[in-house]
């Protein structure tokens, strides 16, 4: 049997799990065939920025 934190660590994994599939879905159908998918530069800071946001709401999860 599972500890009432294990239980709350996998819940909150598993949110942030579809939180990250959440935020690619909406960068693909944000950002791609856009105007900053032609600007290499551009699209590649944005993604950078992207993955940080993932982290960073991965983390206040866990902090719950």
């Amino acid at each position: 049997m599972q500890s009432p934190s294990q239980n709350t660590s996998e819940k909150s994994e598993a949110t942030a799990r579809e939180i990250e599939a959440a935020i690619d879905s909406w960068f693909v159908e944000t950002m791609h065939h856009s105007p900053v998918s032609r600007a290499t530069d551009i699209f590649n800071h944005v993604r950078v920025a992207v993955d940080v946001l993932k982290a960073r709401l991965a983390a206040l999860l866990q902090e719950q």
